[in-house]
């Protein structure tokens, strides 16, 4: 399932029209940058929001993979997947329920938890609600200052080009 998170920028529509209409390659370079360089500040954003117990998590993430679990939208046709495609990043980001008196194999070591599959022993679930960490949508939040700044060094350069 993609969790999709839209970014919106006053007037956004209006200028991407019109520098359509005078840019032709030129725009359609700028557009590319503009969502790779947000893509990546957002992959920078992610490294640093997101917990790390094994590292494996924060080790997956990723740009442009249509099976990440994010996608980032920008305007109507514009967008880019980042993110992991990890199966518990989710869960991770948007919290879960422990299923109350499941057990779940596996020893505790060193004060954590490992999980097991097979083992005879382990823990009983409480049923205990387990926030998300929401990184997803703090480092869109970031982005949301970040897009300007990145948009207004690509107009310069795009104006540069054509003029």
């Amino acid at each position: 399932m993609v969790r999709s998170r839209h970014i919106t920028i006053d007037g956004l529509e209006e200028w991407q029209q019109g520098l359509v209409r005078m840019g032709g390659p030129a725009f359609d370079n700028m557009k590319d940058r503009v969502l790779r360089t947000s893509a990546l500040r957002l992959q920078e954003y992610l490294g640093d929001l997101t917990p790390a117990n094994t590292g494996r998590l924060k080790g997956s993430m990723s740009m442009g993979h249509p099976d990440n679990v994010f996608e980032i939208v920008v305007g109507n046709r514009s967008y880019v997947f980042t993110g992991t495609n990890v199966e518990y990043a989710q869960y991770v980001n948007n919290g879960f329920q422990q299923q109350k008196g499941r057990f779940v194999p596996g020893e505790w070591r060193s004060g954590t938890f490992h999980y097991m599959p097979g083992h005879k022993k382990g823990m009983v679930l409480t049923g205990k609600v387990v926030p998300g960490a929401k990184m997803f949508e703090k480092a869109t939040d970031y982005m949301e200052a970040d897009i300007r700044r990145i948009l207004e060094f690509e107009f310069r350069r795009l104006y540069r080009e054509l003029f």
